[in-house]
């Protein structure tokens, strides 16, 4: 991404987002439906579930990695909303690709249907850091495990899509899966584009830039709504990408910024419930397949993502990322081909 794309973005999308954006909450009757927030206990992941739990949905499963916090977390869902159906609170360990697959296994076991899955859990490391499994953390976390969640959660997905619709009053939609995303994309250097083997270049310290981690994160989000969107265990499945604007919350809290830097942040920004809306509108709107969600409603994408070479990276991305998820899970097969 050149310069004067990220002063475009930081100007007309970033700024004038914030100042000047309507953000409008998005309304649908959700009786007898089901429900799946990731990073479900604090920040965003809270917000849009109690967004969820005002529209009178069966049962909400908030995936956490505390489940005294997620506890915490449902305990608040219904103090402000008096929200009387179920809430589960599932371990879900996004460093740990074992946590993603028990995750998944459970959701298939213990749904009936799963009308919309927001994949929301995520990091803002500072620190380079590598997990049990082998790989840099922003990269497992972010990337890896948001995209062999996504996939795995799919068969279920697409088979809510054939069920009748669970209350007579209810209108029948097709069923969603939302990945949060960020406008942070439009920042990303992601050196590794033109690496040989991109995911192990992104893996190595030595190679690219540790400060650009999250941007290319927020990148390879957009890839993995575009990819999966394509699937043919995809078809009566929405799948889209929502960038939340810039929110006040707790993900950079490894960052110390400086008192200037959190003075305009805190003024610009948006709290957890405002930014939350862009996840409602993704999980409950009829998007085009792989959208990129921005200020509720559809946006474009970085425009060198949709050129030849783009599309390109892009597939290349993807490859890779399948061939890392083989090696985990034997369902992947049968889902991705």
């Amino acid at each position: 991404m050149g310069q004067l794309d990220v002063a475009h973005y930081l100007l007309f999308n970033l700024l004038y987002d914030q100042l000047f954006a309507k953000l409008t909450a998005t309304y649908a009757n959700l009786t007898g439906r089901t429900f799946l927030i990731t990073g479900g206990n604090s920040g965003l992941g809270l917000a849009v579930a109690v967004h969820l739990a005002r529209l009178n949905p069966a049962r909400l499963v908030l995936g956490v990695r505390s489940l005294g916090k997620g506890e915490e977390a449902k305990r608040e869902i219904v103090a402000q909303t008096g929200f009387s159906g179920l809430i589960d609170v599932w371990k879900l360990e996004m460093d740990k690709f074992a946590s993603v697959q028990q995750f998944s296994a459970r959701a298939k076991t213990s749904l009936e249907r799963l009308d919309g899955a927001i994949l929301n859990a995520g990091i803002h490391a500072k620190e380079w850091t590598v997990t049990d499994d082998g790989w840099e953390s922003v990269l497992q976390v972010n990337i890896l495990s948001t995209g062999l969640l996504g996939v795995l959660l799919l068969p279920l997905l697409q088979a809510t899509s054939k069920l009748p619709s669970p209350h007579p009053d209810v209108a029948q939609t097709l069923p969603h899966l939302t990945i949060t995303g960020s406008g942070a994309q439009f920042r990303a250097i992601f050196p590794a584009r033109s690496a040989p083997e991109i995911l192990q270049a992104m893996n190595d310290p030595t190679q690219g830039v540790k400060s650009d981690r999250y941007e290319t994160s927020k990148l390879f989000n957009l890839y993995l709504a575009r990819e999966i969107a394509q699937l043919r265990q995809a078809q009566g499945v929405v799948v889209n990408v929502a960038h939340p604007g810039l929110v006040v919350s707790g993900i950079a809290r490894d960052y110390n910024f400086g008192a200037f830097v959190m003075l305009v942040w805190n003024f610009l920004g948006w709290t957890p419930a405002e930014g939350s809306l862009n996840l409602l509108y993704g999980v409950l709107s009829p998007t085009p397949p792989g959208a990129y969600i921005r200020t509720c409603q559809v946006s474009e994408p970085p425009k060198w993502v949709k050129s030849e070479a783009g599309v390109k990276i892009q597939k290349k991305a993807w490859n890779e990322m399948v061939g890392v998820w083989r090696k985990i899970s034997p369902e992947v097969d049968d889902i991705v081909n």
